[in-house]
């Protein structure tokens, strides 16, 4: 258990360090390009100036710190064994434990990317939908039963 604790938390801290390694470079981009650094269609626009979008943001990195958090402290408690000082200590699991998973699962509900992205999603007009693609050709949209009879 403490050999794949430690993993896990050796794969997060490298996740943690890409994902702010992607951010400043979105940053360095968006400070030498202006808003050309970014897709310009409508729908990515607004999407990326609004609160659910940002919010969502928010909520992955306070859910991945809780994790990681949650993770390391399970790698000490399990340090000294099942009988270590750490392991009798039930204010301490309430608090690294189940508050942490409890505030992780909350913000990702919350900023569900189903809520934040609906703009976005598959049948409506967002990228790689159906209703796109044919504005993009030209035509009309068509339920897939009409489009077989």
């Amino acid at each position: 258990m403490l050999a794949g604790l430690s993993f896990q938390v050796a794969t997060l801290l490298v996740f943690m360090a890409c994902s702010t390694d992607f951010a400043l470079n979105v940053v360095r981009r968006y400070r030498r390009l202006g808003a050309d650094a970014f897709d310009q269609s409508e729908a990515a626009r607004n999407l990326r100036n609004s609160f659910g979008f940002k919010g969502m943001l928010a909520a992955l990195s306070i859910a991945t710190i809780c994790i990681f958090w949650r993770s390391v402290y399970r790698v000490a408690e399990l340090s000294n064994g099942w009988d270590g000082p750490l392991m009798m200590r039930q204010d301490l699991f309430i608090g690294f434990e189940g508050v942490m998973i409890i505030v992780a699962c909350l913000v990702l509900n919350v900023f569900h990317p189903s809520i934040c992205f609906k703009e976005m999603m598959d049948g409506a007009g967002g990228l790689g939908s159906a209703k796109q693609r044919s504005a993009e050709k030209g035509g009309s949209i068509t339920s897939e039963a009409e489009a077989t009879a």
